[in-house]
């Protein structure tokens, strides 16, 4: 994979620079085939972060942080029925 010219997207870093992704084959489940989820992990504030890849697009996806009491939890979308 090539790398990615991407903006880190946690606060107070603001990092911008090229990254390989690193793919999210477990969340690829119900896009279509055009469309994966990948991972990039900053070098400045050694945080990861995901995002949407769409043909040769790149949509950073929000991120959540959460403390060691919470479980992460992708939030609900509606994709509709389909027919």
């Amino acid at each position: 994979m090539t790398r990615i010219l991407v903006n880190c997207p946690h606060a107070g870093c603001n990092w911008r620079g090229r990254l390989r992704a690193t793919p999210y084959p477990v969340l690829q489940l119900g896009f279509a085939s055009t469309v994966s989820i990948v991972r990039f992990d900053c070098p400045r504030c050694h945080q990861d972060w995901q995002a949407r890849m769409i043909g040769d697009d790149i949509e950073t996806l929000p991120v959540f942080h959460m403390n060691e009491e919470e479980d992460a939890a992708w939030p609900l979308v509606d994709i509709g029925a389909g027919g």
